[in-house]
């Protein structure tokens, strides 16, 4: 079989289709602050930038930068981007092949560049063609956290969808919970954030593009639907930084003019409010299946978003409610099927 897309990495670009008007854009109005010269500007990070197919770039946080800095043994196409991780300078990468149906597990070290792999063998009661649609360091347990679905190049699958833990040094796979997300009536995972043992997941109920926000607490077995105030499409592409209170994303506008436009936002877990970063231009969202990663060292959440045709770094830093979009420089090679993984201090 030629390798094939694997159907919740294309999710969101369905969904983009589904609830944007018109693939037209338009002007932003936005405030023309003065960039400083370009011979000043010296990078303090480098974003590690991981393509579908296995392929590494770096994007320097002051200058936009993007070098092509290496590629992920073993990886061919189908790199599950919400199904990424990372653990201090390990990043672990989930790749799901259909021809014959395995899972692949890597494990990245930024500093060395080293890889190892495994094929994940899932326990015997999850059936055939099983994957991870989510993976999250539990840092607590020092293991692994994911969501797995069994049957995936189905798009009407009636089998479960299960929490596990993975052994990050043996690749070793149990389950997690009894919870089943396919028996509450839920689809799809598409963007996951675990804080402490409760795992926040952005799910699809029926076919429509109408996502839930999902409390799930694997340790007692109970999944809570939390109320997103003001927000009709939700949010999605969660991150946090530490608190256990609060998820950083970014919110679908429905019926926009600009394809896949999305506002960033953070999200009170305990009372559903919602509060967006004011001033920020029209932007767009690259996938809306994906993580969005936070930098704890630079205390800021970063992303890849588009706007008027460019590709920009989008960072923003809670403890000040500061944000910047920093154009990317000669972002050729990059395209939506792309997300930040990890970083690198200089």
């Amino acid at each position: 079989m030629a390798l094939k897309i694997f159907r919740s990495l294309l999710l969101s670009a369905f969904l983009v289709l589904f609830i944007s008007c018109s693939e037209e854009e338009s002007s932003a109005e936005k405030e023309n602050l003065p960039e400083p010269p370009a011979e000043s500007l010296v990078d303090t990070y480098n974003y590690i930038v991981l393509k579908n197919d296995g392929t590494l770039y770096t994007i320097g946080n002051k200058t936009g930068k993007v070098t092509q800095t290496g590629r992920i043994p073993g990886i061919e196409f189908n790199t599950i981007f919400n199904s990424v991780t990372s653990a201090g300078s390990k990043i672990f990468i989930y790749e799901h092949r259909f021809d014959p149906p395995a899972g692949t597990l890597y494990s990245y070290d930024s500093q060395s560049g080293k890889t190892v792999s495994a094929v994940l063998d899932f326990p015997e009661e999850f059936g055939e063609n099983t994957a991870l649609m989510s993976l999250d360091w539990d840092e607590e347990n020092e293991n692994l956290l994911g969501i797995t679905q069994e049957d995936l190049e189905s798009t009407t699958s009636f089998k479960p969808i299960k929490v596990v833990k993975i052994n990050p040094e043996s690749f070793a796979v149990a389950t997690a919970s009894e919870v089943d997300l396919h028996a509450l009536g839920y689809s799809n995972v598409m963007s996951t954030s675990l804080i402490g043992q409760k795992i926040y997941a952005v799910s699809l109920k029926g076919s429509n593009w109408q996502p839930h926000l999902l409390e799930i607490d694997p340790v007692n077995n109970k999944v809570e639907v939390l109320e997103v105030q003001g927000r009709d499409l939700g949010i999605t592409n969660l991150g946090n930084n530490g608190s256990a209170n609060s998820l950083f994303g970014f919110s679908p506008v429905p019926n926009s003019d600009i394809m896949a436009e999305v506002r960033p936002v953070t999200f009170n877990i305990q009372d559903g409010t919602t509060t967006e970063i004011s001033k920020v231009q029209r932007i767009s969202a690259l996938s809306f299946s994906h993580k969005t990663f936070y930098n704890k060292e630079a205390k800021e959440f970063a992303a890849l978003v588009a706007s008027d045709k460019k590709l920009y770094l989008f960072s923003y830093k809670p403890s000040t409610g500061a944000y910047q979009m920093l154009e990317v420089q000669k972002p050729e090679n990059l395209f939506s099927l792309v997300s930040i993984v990890g970083v690198k201090k200089i």
